[in-house]
């Protein structure tokens, strides 16, 4: 090629070369004049995602009907998956973290975890102490614990079953005396103010119940006397456990020889009285034996809510 032919090429290389140049600088002006504009960009912000998830959270449709779960629903939590606070890390991330499970984890979804173990074993205290669980190592507690002071002589002569409500027994005693056994108490010289016992006794057949109460001013006092009337029963060699189930505020039942004969004994408190049901002669019977002793829980009850005494046996 000659040098004419050389500098024509040239010239046309250069052409080539510039209108390369301008093409590209006119693409890289428009992408930047689109995004002055206000053209979307391709990457987002943490928080933007984290809108994003909340926004699809709440307009997903529910399954199974095709509509949109309004937000704060079950359907829109689960339906969102992972949660708005997905894309926060840290132990802010789920609301698991102040309940007791790992970050990020649903609330409740380990109970027994380092911070939230405390509820639950709180619960599992409170369960425990108001099954009575540890009433003096009696029966749990199955009736109300009251407070009201029987020291009426008239009034614990009333709760003390009558023959209207031993329907089928014979009466054989009732007496009412000071708690020292000092004073006898009547109708015509009552006694008040003070602890006081009763007692009473019927028999039917072979087989004699006796009811004993002792009142006392608080429960305090009541509880150190449940616990005298239990070492009462404490000869082993003589008195075995009975189950008749949970009687009273507290109690406890015993199967042995009493007065000679086969029998049950049930020691309970309820509220401020301690009382004591016995059956003995005839067949050994827990259940009649528990039927007398609800009785006379019942009277008692009735007393300290300052309603007369009147309570019958239930039907076997």
């Amino acid at each position: 090629m000659g040098g004419a032919g050389r500098k024509v090429a040239a010239a046309a290389a250069t052409g080539v070369l510039l209108a390369a140049v301008a093409a590209c600088g006119s693409g890289s002006s428009g992408h930047s004049g689109d995004a002055a504009k206000g053209a979307p960009v391709v990457s987002a912000s943490p928080g933007a995602t984290a809108e994003a998830a909340a926004g699809s959270a709440a307009t997903t449709p529910a399954p199974g009907d095709g509509s949109a779960a309004p937000a704060g629903t079950p359907e829109a939590a689960t339906v969102g998956g992972a949660a708005a606070g997905a894309t926060a890390p840290g132990p802010s991330a789920g609301a698991g973290a102040s309940a007791g499970g790992p970050s990020g984890t649903a609330a409740g979804a380990t109970p027994g975890g380092t911070s939230g173990g405390g509820g639950a074993t709180a619960g599992a205290t409170a369960g425990t102490t108001a099954g009575g669980a540890t009433a003096g190592g009696g029966q749990p507690a199955a009736g109300p614990d009251s407070d009201t002071p029987l020291l009426d002589s008239a009034l614990v002569a009333q709760l003390l079953p009558d023959q209207k409500a031993m329907t089928g027994w014979e009466e054989e005693k009732r007496r009412v005396d000071t708690a020292d056994h000092a004073t006898t108490c009547s109708i015509a010289a009552p006694c008040t103010g003070r602890p006081l016992s009763g007692q009473a006794r019927f028999s039917a057949g072979e087989t004699t119940v006796r009811f004993g109460v002792d009142t006392l001013p608080n429960r305090a006092q009541a509880q150190d006397r449940l616990k005298e009337a239990y070492a009462s029963y404490g000869d082993t060699t003589k008195y075995g456990p009975a189950d008749i189930g949970p009687l009273g505020t507290e109690s406890r039942a015993f199967q042995g020889q009493l007065a000679g004969r086969d029998g049950v004994a049930i020691v309970l408190r309820s509220g401020t009285l301690v009382a004591t049901v016995t059956t003995e002669g005839g067949p050994v019977d827990l259940a009649g034996t528990r039927r007398l002793a609800a009785m006379l829980v019942k009277r008692i009850e009735q007393a300290q809510a300052g309603r007369t005494p009147d309570a019958g046996l239930d039907p076997a």
